[in-house]
């Protein structure tokens, strides 16, 4: 009969107790997935950060359009700028000041490199290369693999490229309706590898 009593009493407690702990269990169980849920939450979008920004990164151009008439003074002012190196790559070079900038560049420690065409019908050329060459510029015919290197581009320390239809004359710079940009970003490095495939195929002069 005792024994009887005590598992009756036991029984008792055991309905009394239990749906407390079950709640507790089930508090703490809800509470489990709902931190999971945030950190999922929370990873999810650390995630989506890190490829916005590595897609961005990869893909950052800034540009800023030139036009001509009178654009010789946009063109200086990327020379005065540049610090390490100048790599230019020109169909038509005749603009006398420009040749200056470039020797001048030289003289401040700058390291500048030509690509030019030979096969243009330029007045000048032969001076301004010559100018050039005793500046301590570094000179090149383009290289006659290309029926005509018609390139207008001049990489400033790796990093700026201006680009488009101006050549170095007068005119284009002046005087003609001409449209280049300068490009700045990721984009440069495919420049940069151009003209040091074309350096490399060139004709010392």
């Amino acid at each position: 009969m005792q024994k009887s009593t005590s598992s009756k009493n036991a029984q008792t407690r055991k309905q009394n107790e239990s749906p407390h702990e079950n709640d507790s269990i089930r508090s703490f169980l809800n509470f489990i997935e709902l931190k999971s849920f945030f950190a999922g939450v929370v990873f999810c979008l650390v995630l989506i950060f890190v490829l916005f920004f590595s897609i961005y990164s990869n893909s950052f151009v800034e540009a800023q359009a030139v036009f001509s008439p009178n654009s010789q003074s946009e063109v200086i002012s990327l020379i005065h700028q540049a610090q390490n190196s100048i790599d230019l790559q020109m169909y038509v070079f005749t603009n006398e000041q420009i040749a200056v900038e470039l020797i001048d560049a030289t003289k401040r420690g700058v390291k500048v490199r030509v690509i030019l065409e030979k096969r243009t019908q330029s007045y000048n050329l032969d001076e301004i290369v010559d100018a050039l060459k005793q500046g301590g510029v570094e000179v090149c015919w383009a290289s006659e693999k290309y029926k005509l290197t018609h390139t207008k581009m001049m990489i400033i320390d790796d990093k700026t490229v201006f680009v488009g239809s101006t050549n170095f004359s007068k005119s284009a710079l002046l005087e003609n309706r001409e449209a280049s940009v300068i490009l700045q970003g990721n984009i440069v490095k495919e420049f940069i590898d151009v003209f040091q495939t074309d350096w490399e195929l060139a004709d010392k002069v």
